[in-house]
């Protein structure tokens, strides 16, 4: 794998971002709080505004060759009370790339830009409770399971648990 940049995604990387979230959709339901149908409605205008910088909010996308091959969001909390914590959410790797290390590079900056967040100590990530390689991912980069969400989803008529997973930041 040639890995030439994990960057901020941005308004101009609608229609690939939008290609390869339509496509993880698609690919692994269980693994994201949204669906295809609902997403696939979108406008590219829309998909647009979703990659619009924000403060305590950013899109990674991991480019392979140039290509957009993975991707990963994490977003402070909106509230006083939780702007202490970050969450990490949907990462995917498309499945020419995957088992090369490009899921933990992602989620390293995913981690790097939650450090960079004024007041964020720790960070939060949910994982299908059948996502083995991914919740061993995680653990391995220091998250801790917490608990576990039953009935988290409901998918093609299947109710899935989530295990709902925690790291701290290093001390500032």
């Amino acid at each position: 794998m040639n890995l030439s940049t994990i960057r901020p995604l941005t308004p101009e990387d609608a229609a690939e971002f939008q290609r390869v979230r339509l496509a993880a959709l698609r690919e692994a339901p269980e693994a994201f709080g949204s669906s295809y149908e609902e997403e696939s409605v979108d406008t590219i205008a829309q998909w647009r505004a979703r990659l619009a910088p924000r403060e305590g909010y950013v899109l990674l996308g991991a480019f392979v060759d140039g290509a957009l091959a993975g991707v990963g969001g994490v977003a402070r909390g909106h509230t006083m009370k939780q702007r202490h914590k970050a969450e990490i959410w949907g990462i995917y790797v498309v499945p020419a790339q995957r088992r090369g290390g490009l899921a933990r590079q992602l989620t390293e900056a995913l981690l790097a830009r939650a450090a960079r967040m004024t007041g964020v100590r720790h960070v939060l990530l949910s994982v299908g409770a059948d996502n083995g390689a991914a919740h061993a991912l995680y653990a391995s980069l220091g998250f801790a399971e917490y608990g576990r969400e039953p009935d988290a989803m409901l998918v093609g008529g299947r109710l899935l648990a989530n295990i709902l997973m925690i790291r701290p930041l290093a001390a500032r």
